[in-house]
């Protein structure tokens, strides 16, 4: 599933690339992905005009005026660009052609969202309106991360994966953020310290960015269908249950915690 790093990167590339592309027409193949009759959708985004393209969490806002198109890649997918002569993919949900001849085709793994609202109902839309901070943004600073976690007996991996709380973490990268900060997955919030909270903040800045600068994960494509560089052997506990820790050589071991499981080395993430 691609998680904040990923989502940021596509519409980094989205903003370099489809800028000032106007749209040309729309085919939709998938109505349940969208939150308007595909007729509707279709006629709406005919003819505007991209002005930029930002994320929140794990969504990308195309901004289109008076419009906001939001994707949604949900437990994965591609979002791929294609100039007039490049050939299309076998499988999509839709597909864009701009008038230069050139397209975006959106490919969804299991289930994603293509939803189109005008920037007055931006505010009301359900699904991106109660997103919390972004962690990679200037408002998301230690005291921003204290002031969340304080009075919250709330474990703290499940605040962590709260979109509400903060926007674009998911289970793979915590595990690794979780380690890096020396914190158990099932600590309850208020029960870090001062040092904690900082180490804590440090990690999930460290733990994205550094997937952000490796291009993302190998198996998620970028606009033009090349992997990232942030692969398996990246990954210090996540996923590694027997494998030896990197700190202290403890066995990583795997455990259920609430509807997720989480990787930990028992010896450095004590409860």
């Amino acid at each position: 599933m691609p998680e904040l790093p990923e989502t940021l990167l596509r519409a980094r590339e989205m903003n370099a690339e489809l800028s000032r592309r106007t749209f040309a027409s729309a085919e939709l193949f998938q109505p349940k992905c969208l939150n308007l009759p595909p007729t509707e959708f279709a006629e709406r985004v005919t003819g505007a005009t991209v002005q930029g393209a930002t994320h929140r969490g794990k969504w990308m806002f195309l901004h289109l005026g008076e419009q906001e198109l939001l994707l949604n890649l949900g437990m994965g997918g591609e979002i791929l660009f294609h100039r007039p002569d490049e050939p299309l993919p076998d499988k999509l949900q839709a597909l864009f052609t701009f008038t230069d001849g050139s397209r975006l085709s959106l490919h969804f793994w299991w289930f994603g969202y293509i939803h189109l609202v005008s920037r007055a109902e931006l505010p009301q839309h359900k699904m991106t309106a109660g997103l919390g901070v972004d962690p990679l943004s200037d408002a998301f600073t230690v005291d921003a991360l204290a002031a969340l976690l304080a009075g919250r007996r709330t474990r703290i991996k499940s605040i962590l994966l709260d979109q509400s709380q903060i926007a674009g973490i998911g289970n793979m990268y915590s595990h690794d953020i979780l380690f890096r900060a020396r914190l158990h997955p099932l600590r309850p919030a208020n029960s870090l310290t001062a040092d904690e909270t900082a180490a804590l903040w440090r990690s999930i800045r460290e733990t994205l960015q550094g997937a952000v600068d490796l291009g993302g994960t190998h198996w998620e494509q970028n606009l033009y269908g090349q992997g990232g560089s942030f692969d398996m052997d990246c990954l210090l506990v996540g996923y590694k249950e027997g494998q030896a820790c990197p700190v202290c050589g403890t066995n990583v071991v795997k455990i259920k915690t609430g509807s997720t499981a989480s990787f930990i080395c028992p010896a450095c993430q004590s409860l």
